[in-house]
Formats: C-alpha cells, structure tokens, sequence
C-alpha cells in the first residue's frame, strides 16, 4: 500500500492516507461499486485528519492520485466508527458526494446529515467523479453559421 502524510507549514503533521490503486471486478461481487464492467480505483484502508476541516482536502488528494493512476478519481473505503464512535466518518463521506450499495444506510444517512451521531454499521462506500461536461462541438457551429449565411444569400 501506499502511505501519504500531510504537513502543515510548522511541520505538523495534519493528515494522513493509507491506501492502494486496485482492480475492482464488480461480476467477482464487489460490495462497493454498481455495474459490470472492470475498472481501476483508489482504496483508502485508512484516512485521518488531524486538523479540523482538512477532511476534504485528504479525500481531494485521493481523487488526484486516482486520476494519476488511471482510476479517473475513482476512489472507494469502508466508513467505520471504529476510530471515532461519538462521530462516524458515513455522514462526512455522503455530504462529499460518496455513495453507497447499501441504499437503506445511504437513506438513513441523508435523513440526518445535520446530526453528528448516528449508530451505523461499517459501510462499503465509493465515489465516481461526474464526467465534466463534453466541450461544444465548434464544427458544428460553424456549420450552422454557414447555413445560416448561405439562406440569407439565397433570400437577396
């Protein structure tokens, strides 16, 4: 696995990321990702942050490193309370737009996602990054426009 560690500018340590690329083969029976077809995604077996509200950044820098390893920011964990029963990760994991198989847990997470306690159970979750919108066609346009032009010639 791969061990990344964050520091802030004194040095201290504020985050940290244990993980690994991997090959997720949903038909195998995957409890993380819907589909069929294989791919590539990151697997945080571990992610702490020691500063408040750093939490998103960690999970951008997994993003980043999925993406340079060709998982396209994929990125998938299971959400415990092991390490902190009194906050459970599942709500902060949701509210960044992780998802889950599990629908009735995901159902319940978003009913509280304004309470900080909940009783839950480890919850495989995953995140697939929305495509960024296709860019305009400009032959397209210009077509249109030379269409446009050639009927106005053709009305003179």
């Amino acid at each position: 696995y791969e061990h990344y560690v964050a520091f802030n500018k004194k040095g201290k340590i504020t985050g940290i990321i244990d993980g690994t690329m991997e090959t997720i083969h949903p038909l195998v029976g995957s409890p993380f990702f819907p589909g069929f077809k294989k791919f590539k995604s990151f697997y945080v077996y571990y992610l702490r942050s020691h500063e408040h509200n750093f939490g998103n950044n960690l999970l951008d820098f997994v993003q980043k490193i999925s993406k340079k390893n060709g998982g396209k920011g994929r990125f998938h964990l299971i959400a415990s309370d092991c390490y902190n029963a009194k906050k459970p990760p599942h709500i902060f994991y949701r509210k960044y737009g992780m998802d889950s198989l599990y629908t009735e847990i995901t159902r319940e997470i978003d009913k509280h996602l304004k309470v900080e306690y909940m009783n839950l159970i480890d919850t495989p979750m995953y995140i697939i990054p929305k495509e960024s919108k296709p860019k305009p066609n400009n032959t397209i346009k210009i077509q249109h426009i030379i269409k446009k032009i050639i009927s106005t010639i053709k009305k003179i």
